[in-house]
Parts: C-alpha cells; structure tokens; sequence
C-alpha cells in the first residue's frame, strides 16, 4: 500500500514539473511539491493571476452587455426604418392609386354626363359637337371624346360619329365614318360592340391612330325610348380618351427613393405605363416579366394583381438588380394595378451612420473574444500555448474587423439623398419652379428652358485634377425660343475643348442640334480612401446666353430625360455600352442641378442674387478593388509573413535579420512609389498607411534583432527567447492597421 502511495505521488510530482515548463513562477518566487501533494506558490504570483482572471472576466462581461445591446440597438432601429421605410411606400401607393382613379374618374364622369343627357333629352343632337367641344377644352388631358351613334338613329343618317381630337396641342373636329366603318365586326371595333352589350366598359390601353399616344379608352352606351316599344334601346356610344403621359407624371411624384419607380397594370396584367418603354409599346405582361427573370413571386404578384388584391413581395429588381420591395394597389374603378418598386438599401440610415455603428459594433465583439479567449486558454496562469492562442484570436478578429469595414465602403452608394438628382419630368418641374417667382421678384419674363441631352463615349483621369472626356451634347429649340437666343452650351471647368459645328435637324417645330466634343475637364478629385474611393466626373454645362438684358429673362437648361430608353441612375444613362476604364466600375450615371448663388451679375440687373440652377451631368465611379488587393495588399501581406518569419530567427541570427530587413524596406519603398505614380494624389492615402505601418515593424524587428545579438540586458526582450515580442507582432501589426482603417473610414 505504500509503495502504491508513493507512485502516485511520483507521477504527481512529474506532472507538476512538466506544468512548471509551462507556466514559469515570477522572479524570486518558489514553487515546491511535497510528498503530501501540496504546491506552495508564491502568494504575489497567485494575486496577480487572480487579478487578471477577475479583470478578464468582469470585461468580458461587460463587453458582450455592450455588443449584445448594440447588436440589438442597432438591428431594431433598421427593422423601425425599414418598416417606416415599407408602411411609408404603402400609403405613396394607395394615395397614388386614389390620384388615378380620381384622374379616371373625370374622363367617366364626362363621357357619363353626355351619354345621361343625351338618352334623357337634355341634351339635342344637335348640340353634340358643342357639348364635345366644351369636355376637352375644359380638361387638358382628355385626348379625344366624340359619339358613335347607331345606323340611322342620327338624321336618318347610316352613321353619325363625331369626335374632338387633340394633336401637337390642337383640338380639331373630325369625324370616325370618313375612315372607318365602326359597325363592321372587325377587332378594331370591339370598343363599339362592348359598350353597346355592357352598358360601359374600360377598353386595353391601346396606342391612338389619331393622336399616336398611348391612351386609356373609356366608352359608356347612350339609349333613346322606342316609340313603337316604348322601351329603352341603345342608340350609340360615347367614348373619352385619356394620355397615359399624365398618369406617368403622377406616377413620377411619388417619394420612393432615388431608385424607385411606379408601374400600372391593365386588368389582363398588361404593363400600361413602367420606366422601361419597350414594356408598354411591346404590351408586355407581368406574367412575362416573371418568366424572362425566372421569378415565381412576380408571377404570383401578378396573379393577385388581376384579381385586384393588394399584395406586396421581396425580390431582386430586374433594372438595378438590388434588394427591392414590389407593391400592388388596385383601381376598382377599372380594374388596372398601381405598382411600386422600392430600393430596400436607400431606406436604410445614411452611410455614415450605418457605418459608424457597424465599425462600434465590431469593436464590442473584439474585445468581448479576446477577453473570453484569456479565460478559455486560462491564459491568465501564463502558459506559452495560451498566450499564443489569444494572440491569434486576438490578431483573426482584427482581420475580420478590417474586412467589415471595407465590405461596407465598398458596398456604400455613392450618391446622397440630399442631391437633385433629376429622375423625371415633375422633379424637375418642383426644383424650377421657384424661378418663376424668382424672374417676378426681379421683374423679369419667366425663364427660357433648353433641353439639353449628353452622351459620353469615353473618359480617362489624367492627372491628380484632370480627366479627358469624348461625347455628344445636343439641344432642343422649339417655336418658343426666340432666334436671338444663340445656340450651344458652355463647359466652363474645360481646358483644351474641341466643339464640332453642330448638325441640325428639324422635327416637330423643334430644332435639334447636336455637337461631339473632345477636351479636358478640371475637376477636385478624392483620392485620400485610395482603393476604397469613389470620384464624381461631371460635365457642368451652361447656356451660351445665361442672361439676355434684351430679352429681360434667364435662359435655363432642362435635361432632354425623353431621349434616353431609362433614366434609372443604375441603369448608366448616357453612357457608351461598351464603356471602357482603368481600374475603375462604373457605379451610376444622372442629370443633377447644384444651385449656385454667384458673387456677380454677370452685368445684368438682379442675376446671380439668387440661386441659379446649372445642370450637371454627374458619373460616378467606385475603384476596382480586387485588382489593387492582388497587386498590393497581397504583396504586403508576404512581406509581413516573411517578416515575422525571420524574426523567429533573431535568436542567434540578428546581424542576417537586419540585413533581411534592409532589402524588405527597399522593395517597400519601390512599390509605394509605384503607388504614387499611378494614384498621383497630393496628400496621403489610406493605403500608404499600410506601408508606414510595414516600415515601423521593419526597424522593430531590426532593433529586436540587435539587441539580442548584443546580449542587452533587458527582461522584456531576453524573457523566454524573445517570446514577448513574437507574441506581439501579429496583434500589433493588425492593431496599428486596424485603427487606422477607423480613423479614414469612420
């Protein structure tokens, strides 16, 4: 039994020797085995582990309350803005869909009011064509409104069916008969033949012969009393035509982001009116959309949509290819669809603000699993392979944090809510709107508005303040715009600019002109979150006559938005398909106005005492990033590796490591100033910093390196064969990094 007893305590003791090589006892302190089992430590040493195994403890606490509250701060206040985000894209909705039908509701209580007053008497046949006259000419959006009676019910007469059209903003009498026959069972016809067995119907959007606009048809029967029957029988239809140009314009003032648009759909799903023209001309359907995207959503969107139900999904949009919401309202009144598409990303907080809280919140992480990893590798008693594992949690988590904070610059929209980023007619007509009273103020004609349209073909930065731009830039001259006017633009931030003669074309009354231009634009670039940037290119354009005394008005450029297929900025309108850059993506393209309050009158009363807009066209381009990782980061992350490497050698090899060290700093230096050269920025970037940290560990691991080759006397180095230092080096290095990533991008 003895000799059982002193094995066990045998083996106690080599296991106790063998913990000691892991965990060294403080200078001057004693650690003894007995053969009754027992370990005396030093009392200070203990205190000290307690002390940071309490400490661990109580910030690891502390950090997962803070990270716990802030993931949960931070996650409810997105979920009450994308709420808001979604109630608020609702109600545009159903408030949009209450305008339209209202809007509808006209053209049916016209057509209604002349179909009851003829059938009651009240109205005489012939006072028809004045009555006809007097609808349109009181409601501008009406296209055509006239009557089609039945064979001989009007003056004996076979067919009777008069009608006022208005075309390039003339109303004219014409009359259906001269060209078509509306009682023959033709397709054509079948507005005339539904009305007369229904009572009323809203006909398929279809486009005008006439007018060759897409209109909303709505036809109602009109009745006269038999008198041999003495019943009620149907003696011919009256029918009203709507521009679905002026649903679009409604559609347009909807508060639905920078991105988001509305949509109408006919009761066969028939797109009526959406941001992409060939929809509508080719009558595609909703259910097509959803089998070009392969999007069974759609489809069932689509399917409750002519059921007139309101429905809402999620999905991925077609036309910026971004998280979205698409809604659905319905129009009793006729049986069509009011739809909307909201960018879920532009109801999130400001990126500063997500930004901000993104990189906080990973800071909490941070320091809640590097506290935890002290407790879990028991670090705290001081083992080698403890703190070996909490430096590599430690220096993982750094990483990590880094890769966030870029994932987010990198996803960032570049553009801001607070632009005049000019999306459609009525955006355009709001932001103008003030200088009508401006010119009043200033007793002056109202504004002369030139639609100006650009085209760019290519575009190259070519120094720190310059790019070079190629394109076309054309304008409109309607009737309105006096000959006096002189034609053309300015571009007055270009240098070297080379402006063809312009090519002249005349359609519809307008004058077109277009001229290709070539030169240099000076601009303010920033280039100081290098690779992680973002840079505006714009073409600031003014009119050659600004202010013209003689005519006593300002003379103010409209962007030509009808020129363009979509004018989504997503969507890169204005932009060569096949547009080539260097190390560049282009992000979006768009008309915006900056207004400008000029410190002079150009020498004409009042001008520049007030805000002036000047039109912009503004590309936004974000740096290609993967590229710049490969050829840069990747490199400087071999070098920290090699770096680190050569310092597991300094025992014994210090005079080699810093001459290891030397040719680390040459090739640094040589491809920062191959950074410099490409980027040509006038002060310091964000990826200099990387290499100002590499430099700085550099002469550490050389000075680390002397000192043990001369045997200087000093603890922290000398303890465990430099053990300190290469503990230190990854979360160092990664420390320095990481904050300075914080500094340039919070």
């Amino acid at each position: 039994m003895k000799r059982v007893k002193t094995q066990i305590i045998s083996q106690k003791l080599v296991d106790l020797n063998a913990e000691r090589e892991e965990e060294p006892a403080a200078e001057g302190t004693t650690e003894i085995a007995t053969e009754d089992n027992t370990v005396q430590v030093n009392p200070q040493l203990r205190k000290v582990q307690k002390l940071i195994f309490d400490c661990s403890t109580i910030l690891c606490g502390i950090s997962l309350f803070l990270a716990s509250y802030g993931f949960y701060s931070y996650s409810e206040e997105r979920n009450q803005v994308i709420q808001k985000a979604e109630i608020n894209a609702r109600q545009e909705t159903v408030y949009a869909s209450r305008k339209i039908e209202q809007e509808l509701r006209k053209l049916q209580g016209a057509a209604n009011g002349i179909a009851y007053d003829l059938t009651s008497g009240k109205l005489k046949d012939e006072q028809l064509t004045t009555r006809l006259q007097q609808e349109i000419e009181r409601n501008a959006d009406f296209v055509a409104i006239g009557a089609a009676y039945q064979p001989f019910v009007y003056s004996r007469r076979r067919l009777y069916a008069p009608f006022y059209g208005r075309k390039d903003g003339t109303i004219k009498l014409n009359q259906i008969e001269d060209k078509n026959d509306y009682t023959k069972p033709v397709p054509e016809n079948e507005w005339y033949f539904n009305a007369l067995r229904n009572d009323f119907v809203w006909a398929e959007p279809y486009i005008d012969k006439y007018s060759d606009a897409l209109i909303v048809d709505y036809n109602v029967r009109f009745s006269r009393t038999n008198p041999k029957t003495k019943k009620e029988e149907p003696a011919g239809v009256i029918y009203a035509n709507y521009s679905i140009e002026k649903l679009k314009r409604l559609m347009a003032t909807l508060n639905l982001g920078k991105s988001g648009y509305g949509f109408l759909l006919s009761k066969k799903g028939v797109f009526i009116a959406h941001p992409i023209d060939e929809y509508v001309k080719n009558q595609k359907t909703i259910f097509d959309l959803a089998t070009e995207t392969d999007k069974k959503e759609i489809r069932e969107l689509g399917e409750k949509a002519i059921k007139g139900e309101s429905t809402i999904i999620e999905y991925q949009n077609e036309i910026t290819g971004q998280s979205s919401w698409m809604i659905v309202e319905p129009l009793p009144l006729n049986g069509w669809s009011l739809g909307v598409v909201v960018i879920k990303d532009e109801s999130s907080s400001d990126n500063t603000t997500l930004r901000r809280k993104t990189i906080v919140l990973w800071l909490e992480l941070i320091l809640f699993v590097f506290f935890l990893s002290i407790l879990s590798f028991r670090a705290h008693r001081g083992s080698v392979k403890s703190l070996w594992a909490v430096a590599c949690t430690y220096s993982i988590l750094c990483v990590a944090a880094i890769g966030i904070i870029w994932n987010i610059a990198l996803s960032e929209r570049a553009y801001k809510n607070s632009r005049n980023i000019l999306l459609n007619k009525a955006t355009v007509d709001n932001l103008l709107a003030p200088q009508n009273a401006i010119a009043e103020e200033l007793k002056q004609e109202p504004p002369l508005y030139i639609p100006t349209g650009v085209y760019i073909q290519s575009l190259k930065f070519t120094g720190t303040n310059d790019v070079f731009v190629t394109g076309y830039v054309w304008q409109k001259y309607n009737k309105n715009i006096p000959e006096s006017v002189n034609r053309g633009f300015i571009l007055p931030e270009a240098s070297d600019i080379q402006i063809s003669d312009p090519e002249k074309f005349v359609t519809n009354n307008t004058d077109l002109l277009r001229w290709y231009f070539e030169g240099t634009i000076r601009q303010n670039f920033n280039f100081s979150k290098y690779p992680f940037d973002y840079n505006d290119v714009w073409l600031r354009l003014w009119p050659k006559d600004i202010n013209r005394l003689d005519l006593n008005r300002t003379v103010i450029l409209v962007p030509d938005l009808t020129s363009y297929d979509l004018i989504n900025p997503v969507s890169k309108p204005g932009l060569e398909e096949d547009f080539v850059t260097e190390n560049w993506n282009i992000e979006s393209s768009f008309f915006e106005y900056k207004l400008k309050k000029y410190n002079s009158n150009f020498g004409g009363s009042g001008f520049g005492k007030k805000n002036y807009p000047e039109l912009y066209f503004t590309v936004i381009f974000k740096r290609a990033f993967i590229g710049i990782f490969i050829a840069r980061i990747v490199p400087l992350s071999v070098v920290a590796i090699l770096l680190f490497s050569i310092m597991l050698m300094a025992d014994d090899r210090g005079m080699e490591v810093v001459g290891a060290c030397a040719g680390f700093i040459f090739i640094v230096i040589l491809d920062q100033i191959t950074v410099r050269q490409q980027v040509t920025a006038t002060g310091i970037i964000y990826l200099e910093y990387f290499y100002f940290a590499i430099y700085f560990f550099i002469l550490l691991v050389a000075l680390d390196a002397i000192i043990l080759t001369f045997n200087s006397n000093i603890p922290l180095i000398q303890y465990k064969n430099n053990l300190i230092p290469k503990l230190l080096y990854w979360p160092g290095l990664l420390t320095t990094l990481l904050i300075v990533t914080i500094l340039v991008f919070y």
